[in-house]
């Protein structure tokens, strides 16, 4: 997957869809619950992590 090229996608359907509703629409989609903001390419992978119903596992250590 070219993450690259799948984020201008989005950017382009974002913009467009923000502009017909008049307000920013990021954060509106269904794959925006897996949006990681500071990632070099939020929108492309947050869609990877929903299509493939990826999550996050914490391993929780004791101290001492």
């Amino acid at each position: 997957m070219n993450y690259k090229s799948e984020q201008n996608k989005f950017d382009n359907i974002k913009w467009y869809d923000s502009i017909i509703a008049g307000e920013d629409r990021c954060g509106t989609y269904e794959f925006c619950g897996k949006c990681k903001k500071d990632e070099q390419y939020p929108c492309a992978h947050a869609m990877f992590r929903h299509k493939h119903g990826l999550v996050r596992i914490a391993v929780i250590r004791r101290r001492g």
